[in-house]
C-alpha cells in the first residue's frame, strides 16, 4: 500500500536537519569549512555542507548494497548533490521572501523527536560532535525545513487538484501496490553454529536446542527461554521477530514458519546462521485494500506527484533569475 504520508513529511524533516542546504546553522561554519562550493544570492553553500551530504549519498549506496561510487558515476552524484544543496537554498529563501514565520513550538516538537532518537545522553552527543552540530543548530535546521515544508504546502501542495476519475484509474492500474500479501508473527531461539563448524559442535548445539524445545513444549515460557539462551539480538524481547512476509527470511525459516499454525512450536529448523525454533504467534491472510480505503491516500499521493512536478518547474524558473556562483560543475 501507499506509504504513509505523515511519516514522509516528517523523514523530509529529519533530512534536511541532517544534510543541511544553508551554512548558517553548523558549529563552526567559518572555522572549519570557510571554503564556499556555491552561493546563492550571495549566501554561502560550504564544503561541509556538501562533504556532508556527499557522505550520506555514499551511505545510501551502501545500504542498497552498491560498491562506493566512482568514476562517471560520481560526478554525476556529485552534480546532483550540488543541485540539491542550491534547490533546498532557493526555496529556504522563497519561503523567508513570502513571509513564513515557523511555529516556536513546532521547531520545539521536532526538535524533541530528533533527540529522542538517540537512546542516551552520550550517544546523542557523539553524534552531534561527528555531524559539527550544535543543538541551537539543530534546531535552525529544523526552522529552516519546516519553512520550506510550510511554503510547499501552501503554494503547490494546497493547489493540486485530482478528479475522482484519476484516483480510480491509479488504483485500477496499480493493483499490486494495494495488495498486502500473507503475513504471520513468530518468535525464535537460535543457537549459532557457523557453517563450517566440525560435526561435534553442530552436535552439541543440536542438543542444546532439543532440550530447550522439549521444555518448551512440555509447558515452558518461550520467550523467557528465549532471552535466556538465544544467540539473536531479538532475545531482548523473548525472541519477537514481528511480522513478516514471504522473501523476508532465509528460505528454511520461511519454509517452516508459513508451514505452522499459531500456537505451534517448530521442530529445530537449521539454516546458515544455526539452529532455531520457532514458535509461531499469528497469521494474517492475503488481503486487498478496498478503494474506498485507499481513497484519501492516493488523493495525498497523485497532489504530493503534481506538487513536485510544479516545484520542479518552479525551480527552474527561480534557478535562471537567481544569482549562482559554483567552484563545483552543476546542471
Amino acid at each position: 500500500m501507499l506509504r504513509d504520508l505523515k511519516m514522509m513529511r516528517s523523514a523530509v524533516i529529519l533530512l534536511l536537519v541532517l544534510t543541511g542546504f544553508a551554512c548558517s546553522a553548523w558549529a563552526g561554519e567559518k572555522d572549519a569549512a570557510t571554503d564556499a562550493v556555491a552561493t546563492v544570492n550571495g549566501v554561502e553553500i560550504t564544503r561541509q555542507d556538501y562533504d556532508r551530504e556527499m557522505q550520506a549519498a555514499q551511505q545510501y549506496f551502501a545500504s542498497m548494497g552498491h560498491q562506493a561510487v566512482s568514476g562517471e558515476r560520481l560526478k554525476e552524484v556529485e552534480k546532483a548533490v550540488l543541485k540539491k544543496l542550491i534547490n533546498g537554498m532557493l526555496l529556504f529563501q522563497a519561503s523567508q521572501k513570502s513571509g513564513i514565520k515557523v511555529d516556536p513550538a513546532k521547531i520545539e516538537a521536532e526538535f524533541k523527536g530528533f533527540r529522542d532518537r538517540f537512546p542516551t545522553e552520550k550517544e546523542y552527543q557523539t553524534a552531534l560532535v561527528e555531524l559539527h552540530l550544535t543543538e541551537a543548530g539543530v534546531k535552525e535546521k529544523i526552522g529552516e525545513g519546516l519553512a520550506i515544508q510550510e511554503f510547499i504546502q501552501r503554494d503547490f501542495t494546497d493547489k493540486a487538484t485530482v478528479s475522482d476519475k484519476e484516483i480510480q484509474d491509479y488504483y485500477d492500474h496499480n493493483s499490486a501496490a494495494f495488495h498486502k500479501a500473507e503475513q504471520v508473527k513468530a518468535s525464535h531461539i537460535l543457537i549459532t553454529v557457523k557453517p563450517d563448524a566440525d560435526e561435534a559442535t553442530k552436535k552439541a548445539a543440536r542438543q542444546k536446542l532439543e532440550r530447550i524445545r522439549k521444555q518448551i513444549v512440555a509447558g515452558g515460557d518461550f520467550a523467557a527461554f528465549a532471552k535466556k539462551n538465544s544467540d539473536c539480538p531479538s532475545k531482548t524481547q523473548g525472541g519477537d521477530l514481528g511480522y513478516f512476509s514471504r522473501g523476508q527470511m532465509v528460505k528454511p525459516f520461511e519454509q517452516a514458519v508459513f508451514s505452522m499454525m499459531p500456537g505451534d512450536v517448530s521442530d529445530i529448523v537449521e539454516t546458515q546462521f544455526g539452529y532455531h525454533i520457532i514458535k509461531l504467534i499469528d497469521k494474517k491472510p492475503a488481503t486487498t485494500v478496498s478503494f474506498a480505503d485507499a481513497h484519501d491516500q492516493i488523493e495525498d499521493h497523485l497532489k504530493q506527484a503534481q506538487a513536485q512536478a510544479a516545484i520542479g518547474g518552479y525551480l527552474d524558473k527561480v534557478r535562471k533569475e537567481a544569482k549562482i556562483t559554483s567552484a563545483l560543475p552543476v546542471d
